[in-house]
């Protein structure tokens, strides 16, 4: 069993403060189940039921403080008991305070002498916790969840704690019924639909417990099974326990959201065609609309920003996103990009964005699709931060399909084949001939422009485009030879990198 309030006055870590009992002593053999140091005139959802509060009684010192709300805050938020240190905080009791305790006939105690609170802490949960290996019903289940809690732990984990114990999926959703976290592989098929009729009288005999604080709400934790016969109290205990483990460390929903787009879009890039339809459920769990098509835009910082000239791509997509896309998504699948999945046309949205960020779109197409518009979005930014590259492109994009393929031996021998007899030339004659294709290839044929890029006339430009013609033996005035040129010089400068 838990220890009493007596239990715990008899420690001998409390019984150096000379504990006196000011008020509610017929309810000292009150189980406690937590201890826990507490200065907040209103605890309502930062204590878990069964906690005894420990107090320098900055709260009752506050002339702000009413002693019988604090009381009553005390007992609506499940503390079973208060124990005050009297020393330079509050040099005495008000006698409000133990008028206000003696009425709700709620324990209140002073210590006449200075305590480490960490020791009476640490010896009373450990005298709770410890029964959490021997016991594995829900009174020791109770203290492991709310050790994790102490802790800190990812809210993750105690949703993997809970599956554990009870050998069955747990979800967490928010209001929305958009799925935040799992354990234990649950169905996610048709999620929101199956959720909204969730329960233990609903269709499918689901056990529920909301999280988050008292009157603020956001979400619940859900078994979505029938429990096996003989079960159903041990997986309720458990699953109340687990979501005031989860209330406690109160997490942000929209970061957990966030986090399981994140992986969602991860797991989307790292994909293989017959991944597909699975995904796509996670995707529709999480909220996301697969029906329609999708294009994927990508952001990276512009690669020669200074960085008192960078502008963080999180904001500048938040700006663009108030704009032209509601209704995106915006994911963080690695640290420094950005990867927004915008219902239909990429193309506003990346027009949008301001040249201080390296941006690529791929689509739209449908969300079978949304694994290689990913990687082909991705590694476009990527190569266009790089290689410096500043403001939107769009996919397809030559410096994208260099960056995909890397050191594949046949884009390799290509770039050989074509630039061969260029890289021959001596050092000053290479620069010069590296630098007029360049400028060709930029121009889109155009000589004029080619002439304006290298800094001489037309009539100059003429004369090395010519020789170069010769010298590679191709016709620089047939597209398909530029494309071929702007290939080659690309795979040149990367391997130059």
């Amino acid at each position: 069993m838990h220890p009493t309030i007596a239990d715990v006055l008899a420690r001998p870590e409390v019984r150096a403060g000379a504990p006196a009992v000011r008020a509610g002593r017929a309810a000292l053999g009150t189980p406690v189940r937590w201890v826990h140091v507490s200065e907040v005139a209103d605890p309502a959802g930062t204590l878990p039921p069964g906690v005894l509060v420990l107090s320098v009684g900055v709260p009752v010192a506050d002339p702000t403080t009413v002693p019988a709300r604090y009381v009553d805050a005390l007992r609506a938020a499940g503390a079973v008991g208060l124990v005050v240190e009297i020393g330079q905080q509050l040099p005495s009791l008000p006698a409000g305070l133990v008028q206000a305790a003696r009425a709700a006939g709620f324990p209140l105690v002073e210590l006449r002498r200075t305590v480490r609170f960490a020791e009476i802490v640490a010896g009373v949960l450990g005298q709770v916790v410890a029964r959490r290996d021997d016991d594995p019903g829900p009174p020791g289940a109770e203290a492991a969840f709310r050790s994790l809690a102490l802790h800190r732990v990812p809210p993750g984990r105690v949703v993997g704690e809970l599956t554990r114990r009870i050998d069955a999926p747990v979800v967490c959703e928010d209001l929305a019924h958009r799925v935040l976290l799992t354990a234990g592989g649950p169905d996610l098929r048709d999620w929101a639909a199956r959720s909204r009729l969730a329960g233990p009288a609903g269709p499918e005999g689901w056990a529920t417990a909301p999280v988050g604080r008292p009157g603020a709400r956001w979400g619940r934790l859900t078994v979505p099974s029938r429990p096996t016969p003989g079960t159903a109290d041990r997986v309720r205990a458990l699953l109340d326990a687990a979501a005031d483990a989860v209330s406690l460390l109160d997490p942000s929903p929209e970061g957990l959201l966030r986090s399981a787009r994140d992986a969602l879009v991860a797991d989307l890039a790292a994909a293989v065609p017959s991944d597909a339809g699975r995904l796509a459920v996670r995707a529709r769990a999480a909220g996301l609309d697969t029906e329609g098509p999708l294009s994927v835009v990508a952001l990276r910082p512009a690669g020669d920003d200074a960085p008192e000239r960078a502008v963080d791509p999180e904001q500048a997509v938040d700006a663009a996103l108030a704009v032209v896309a509601p209704g995106a998504t915006v994911v963080s699948p690695a640290p420094g990009e950005l990867v927004v999945l915008v219902p239909g046309d990429g193309g506003p949205l990346l027009a949008a964005l301001p040249a201080t960020v390296a941006a690529a779109t791929a689509g739209p197409g449908p969300f079978a699709a949304v694994a290689d518009l990913l990687r082909r979005a991705r590694d476009d930014a990527a190569a266009h931060a790089a290689t410096g590259g500043r403001g939107p492109v769009r996919v397809p994009a030559l410096r994208g399909l260099v960056h995909r393929l890397g050191d594949d031996p046949a884009l390799l021998g290509f770039a050989a084949d074509v630039l061969g007899p260029v890289t021959a030339l001596p050092a000053a004659a290479r620069a010069d001939a590296r630098d007029t294709l360049w400028a060709l290839v930029e121009a889109g044929g155009v000589v004029a422009d080619v002439a304006r890029r290298l800094g001489v006339g037309r009539p100059a430009a003429y004369a090395r485009l010519r020789r170069l013609s010769g010298l590679l033996g191709l016709d620089l005035t047939d597209p398909e030879v530029r494309t071929a040129l702007h290939l080659a010089l690309l795979v040149d400068a990367r391997a130059a990198r």
